[in-house]
């Protein structure tokens, strides 16, 4: 206003003035033609600006540029419109950075009114099985039309999360277990907040699945153990031969048992990463991996053919007892799964540099592809009765996973049913000690 004042006030001094000098000069007549005359000029030059002004506005990109009132006008408007576009841009980078939060979120979210999704995150869509173009609006209970989320829906808002098992095309169908909670949003919206379990949820029958084994493990020996001992009770004058019989096979079981602790241990130790880089030391790999070799014979007390290709000085830096008992799992499956006479070939070997291959090869039973995969999985046996017969604990490669891991390294396996296997781990290295 206070712009427009002194505007005002410079016409009305003009038209005075001019008035006044056309009415001494020419009367009446003059002096109204004079005013018509400033005040068409004024007009003139208020459309040009306006005019000015309307093509801005229609093309913001053109300049504005004014006199007088109309360029305080110009400014202020430019100012202004400086001003939103950085509000617009915070407001973009605002909105850019929650939509990042949002997707960051594990969990999926729905927002429903009166029964139809109003928004929803890309994650739900995984979840769900839904597509983010062609649902958005949709009515979700006809987009999923299970029987426990349909009657899930229609439940009040303070009930229960929701465990839900689907089945989702993904190239193969898979199963996905869900939680899916409801929350208050506006009076007339609600959250559907999804969050996938399936990990914790396979986790959870992992644990159980090896407590059952576990405790089947450790229940067979100890039967065969109580049994012996309830008969050596009840027949003080049992036969030496015999007696001797039963304790020698008590001394085996309970052998069995203990071999299962200790592994049970290691296993234990190496799942919780107990060991830290402090406890590290450097040692000769080729020279540690002779004596697996050495044990490996002795367990195989020359029932086969061994070739051993260790190249000489090769240095380690890590735990040498973790990656002996690595080796060993590997070496000793080899012998008790290959048959008399038949051929074991262990090697150590630089690949180049900074890196060494372990690798044990043999013409044992094989493994068939399906097993390949489970294989380290913990009392994973594809031949219960047979790997009893061996003394194996079911732990081994289990241990061997564990170890190689801490050196981010990985056990890979190729086997060829009836014809053998072959275990092989690359590991990185170190420069031979001068």
């Amino acid at each position: 206003m206070r712009l427009f004042l002194p505007t005002f006030i410079r016409l009305f001094l003009l038209l005075f003035l001019v008035a006044g000098i056309c009415y001494l000069i020419g009367g009446t007549t003059l002096m109204w033609m004079s005013i018509s005359i400033v005040l068409l000029g004024w007009i003139s030059v208020q459309l040009f600006y306006l005019t000015r002004l309307i093509r801005w506005l229609n093309d913001q990109q053109s300049k504005l540029q004014g006199f007088g009132i109309w360029g305080h006008i110009f400014d202020k408007i430019l100012s202004l419109r400086k001003a939103s576009l950085k509000r617009k841009k915070k407001l973009s980078a605002s909105l850019a950075r929650f939509n990042h939060i949002i997707e960051a979120i594990p969990c999926g979210i729905i927002i429903l009114t009166e029964g139809r999704i109003e928004w929803f995150n890309p994650l739900i869509c995984q979840h769900l099985n839904l597509n983010y173009q062609n649902d958005l609006k949709g009515i979700l209970q006809n987009l999923i039309r299970l029987p426990e989320c349909q009657q899930f829906l229609q439940e009040k808002l303070d009930n229960q999360p929701l465990t839900l098992k689907l089945s989702i095309p993904d190239g193969q169908y898979f199963k996905r277990i869900l939680s899916i909670s409801r929350q208050p949003f506006t009076q007339q919206s609600e959250l559907i907040i999804t969050q996938d379990i399936t990990q914790q949820e396979q986790l959870d029958d992992a644990q159980i699945t090896f407590v059952a084994n576990v405790s089947h493990e450790l229940r067979t020996p100890l039967t065969v153990i109580n049994g012996f001992v309830e008969t050596l009770s009840d027949i003080p004058d049992l036969p030496l031969e015999q007696r001797q019989t039963f304790l020698g096979l008590m001394q085996k079981e309970g052998k069995r048992m203990l071999n299962l602790l200790t592994d049970l241990l290691t296993l234990s130790r190496l799942e919780r990463g107990q060991s830290t880089a402090g406890d590290f030391q450097q040692f000769n790999l080729s020279y540690m991996v002779n004596q697996v070799i050495e044990a490996t014979q002795n367990i195989s007390k020359g029932q086969h053919q061994f070739i051993i290709e260790v190249e000489p000085d090769i240095y380690f830096y890590g735990l040498e007892s973790e990656l002996y008992s690595a080796f060993s799992n590997i070496t000793f499956n080899a012998v008790r799964y290959t048959p008399a006479q038949g051929v074991i070939t262990v090697q150590l070997s630089r690949s180049d540099t900074d890196h060494a291959i372990f690798s044990v090869t043999d013409t044992g039973i094989g493994i068939a592809p399906e097993h390949i995969p489970r294989l380290t999985e913990r009392f994973y046996r594809i031949d219960n009765a047979r790997s009893r017969q061996t003394g194996g604990t079911g732990l081994g490669l289990a241990i061997t996973k564990y170890a190689l891991a801490k050196y981010h390294s990985t056990l890979e396996i190729e086997s060829i049913f009836g014809e053998g296997s072959c275990f092989k781990a690359v590991l990185p290295v170190i420069a031979k000690e001068k």
